[in-house]
C-alpha cells in the first residue's frame, strides 16, 4: 500500500505541475491580449492591467529560472529597483517601465501561431521530396539550407530551425559545422528585416520610422551576410563529401513529385499572402504594423486551417502553444520584461544623457566611430552571456539618434543588424541552444568558435554599408 500511495503522490505532483504550466501559459498569454487592448482601447485602466500582469509574470516565473538568465535578470531587476528608489521615481513611472517591452513580448507570443498551417499541412515532407536530389551537392546543401532557413524564418521565427534541420537529415552530407553555420546564419540575417521578429517590434515601437522605410536596406545587408557566410565556409564546403552510410536517395514517381511541388508552391504562397495581408491592413487601418501582425497571427492561421479542413488540428496546436509552447518561452519573456524595466530605470537615473554626452564628446561627427562603438558593446556583452535584447533595449529607449549624429533609419538598421549578427556568438540565445541540442555539439564551440570570425567581419561591414547607402 505504501508503494501505491507513493506512485499516486508522484502522479498528483505531475498533474499539479502540468496544471501550473497551463495557468502560467494563460497568464503570460494575457500580455499579448493586453498589448492589443492598449492599441485599440488606450486608457489608464488598460495600462494598469498590463503593468500588473507583467509584474505578476515576473514574480511567478523568475524564481523558477536557472543559469545565466537568472543571474542577469536578477541583477537587472535589483539594479532597476535601486535606481528608481534612489531617484525617488513615482509609482506611475514604475508601472510605465513595466510596459516598455510589451510590444516585443506580444510579437514573441503570437507569431508562433503562424507556424501551425506549416506543421499541419505536410509541407516539410513536400520540401524533402522536392529537394532530395540536390541535397547531396555540397554547395547547394549549404546555400540551400542557409536561404531556406532565411525564407522560412521570416514568418516562422525559430520554428524554421527545427524544420530545416529535419530537411538536412535527408542528405548524405553529415557535417555538424556546415549544418549549424548554414542554419544559424540564415536565421540571424532574417532578424535584419522580418516584421515578425521581436527585434523589429522593439525598434518600430520606439523609433519614428516605418518598416517600409528600412526594409530594402536591411534585405541588402542580409544578402551580404549570406554571401560572407558562404565565402568563409567554402573550405569546409569543398572538403565535405556525402556519407555513403547515410540515407540513400529514394526514387520518386512523377505523381508524387508533382504533388510535392504543388505543396511547396502552396507553402510560399501562404508566406507571401500573410505578409501582404499585414501590409494591406496597416495601410487601410492606419494602425501599427505590429498590431496588424498580432491580428493576422491570431486569425489567418485559423482561417487557413478551417478552409483546408484542418480546424481540429488547429485547435490542438493552439492549445499546445498556450499550455506547452508559452511556458517553454517563459525565461525569455521574463528577460524581455526586465530588460524593458531596466531601460526605464536607466532613463530616470539620467544615465541616458551621460551616454549621449560620452558619444558626442568622444566621436563628434565621426559617425562610423559611433556605429562601431554601439555595435561592439552589443557584441562584447553577448560574448559574456548577456542577451542582445538587454543592450538594444537600452539603446533604443534612451538614445535619440539625431543627438548622436545618426538618422532614425540608420540607427534602426544598425541595431537590428547588431542584434542579429551577435545572436550567432551569444550562448544565451535560444537558437544556439536549440542547434547545440539538435546536433549534439558543444554550445560554446557552436556559438563562439564557429562564428567569431564571421561576426567580427560583419560588424565591420555593417556601418560601412550604412554609410555607403546614405541611410
Amino acid at each position: 500500500m505504501k508503494g501505491l500511495s507513493s506512485v499516486s503522490a508522484q502522479q498528483e505532483a505531475h498533474i499539479s505541475i502540468k496544471s501550473d504550466e497551463k495557468i502560467q501559459g494563460i497568464l503570460i498569454g494575457f500580455l499579448a491580449i493586453g498589448y492589443i487592448l492598449l492599441q485599440v482601447f488606450p486608457g489608464a485602466e488598460v495600462e494598469f492591467f498590463v503593468s500588473i500582469i507583467s509584474l505578476a509574470v515576473i514574480i511567478w516565473v523568475l524564481p523558477g529560472v536557472r543559469g545565466s538568465t537568472l543571474l542577469i535578470s536578477a541583477f537587472l531587476l535589483v539594479t532597476s529597483v535601486g535606481l528608481l528608489i534612489y531617484h525617488h521615481v513615482q509609482a506611475q513611472e514604475w508601472l510605465q517601465s513595466m510596459r516598455i517591452n510589451i510590444t516585443l513580448v506580444a510579437i514573441f507570443l503570437v507569431v508562433p501561431l503562424l507556424g501551425i498551417p506549416v506543421k499541419t499541412g505536410g509541407y516539410v515532407d513536400a520540401l524533402k521530396v522536392v529537394l532530395y536530389k540536390k541535397m547531396n551537392e555540397p554547395y547547394f546543401f549549404y546555400l540551400g539550407t542557409n536561404v531556406l532557413t532565411h525564407l522560412l524564418g521570416v514568418v516562422l521565427n525559430i520554428g524554421s530551425v527545427s524544420i530545416v534541420n529535419q530537411l538536412t537529415a535527408a542528405s548524405n552530407i553529415k557535417a555538424p559545422r556546415l549544418v549549424a553555420n548554414a542554419i544559424n546564419r540564415g536565421f540571424v540575417t532574417t532578424i535584419f528585416w522580418s516584421p515578425y521578429f521581436s527585434a523589429m517590434a522593439l525598434v518600430l515601437s520606439q523609433l519614428p520610422i516605418k518598416w517600409t522605410s528600412i526594409v530594402l536596406y536591411s534585405i541588402g545587408l542580409a544578402i551580404i551576410g549570406i554571401l560572407v557566410s558562404l565565402v568563409l565556409d567554402r573550405k569546409q564546403i569543398n572538403a565535405s563529401t556525402p556519407d555513403d552510410q547515410g540515407e540513400r536517395d529514394l526514387e520518386r514517381d512523377e505523381a508524387e513529385f508533382l504533388y510535392a511541388k504543388k505543396k511547396v508552391i502552396e507553402l510560399f504562397t501562404y508566406l507571401f499572402v500573410i505578409t501582404g495581408a499585414v501590409l494591406l491592413l496597416e495601410f487601410l487601418t492606419g494602425y501599427s504594423i505590429v498590431l496588424m501582425i498580432c491580428f493576422v497571427s491570431l486569425i489567418f492561421p485559423l482561417l487557413w486551417c478551417v478552409f483546408s479542413r484542418k480546424g481540429s488540428l488547429y485547435l490542438h496546436e493552439f492549445k499546445e502553444h498556450v499550455y506547452i509552447g508559452i511556458p517553454r518561452m517563459k525565461k525569455e519573456i521574463v528577460l524581455f520584461l526586465i530588460a524593458g524595466f531596466f531601460s526605464g530605470a536607466f532613463i530616470h537615473a539620467d544615465l541616458s544623457n551621460a551616454l549621449i554626452l560620452f558619444i558626442q564628446n568622444t566621436f563628434g561627427s565621426f559617425h562610423l566611430g559611433t556605429a562601431f562603438f554601439l555595435s561592439s558593446i552589443v557584441f562584447l556583452t553577448a560574448l559574456i552571456g548577456i542577451h542582445p535584447i538587454v543592450v538594444v533595449t537600452i539603446y533604443v529607449t534612451s538614445l535619440t539618434p539625431e543627438l548622436i549624429g545618426l538618422s532614425p533609419e540608420y540607427f534602426a538598421v544598425l541595431l537590428l543588424a547588431s542584434w542579429g549578427i551577435t545572436n550567432t556568438v551569444a550562448p544565451a540565445t535560444a537558437v544556439n541552444n536549440l542547434l547545440a541540442n539538435l546536433l549534439k555539439v558543444d554550445l560554446i564551440e557552436l556559438s563562439i568558435r564557429w562564428n567569431l570570425k564571421y561576426v567580427i567581419i560583419m560588424l565591420l561591414i555593417i556601418p560601412v554599408y550604412l554609410e555607403i547607402t546614405g541611410l
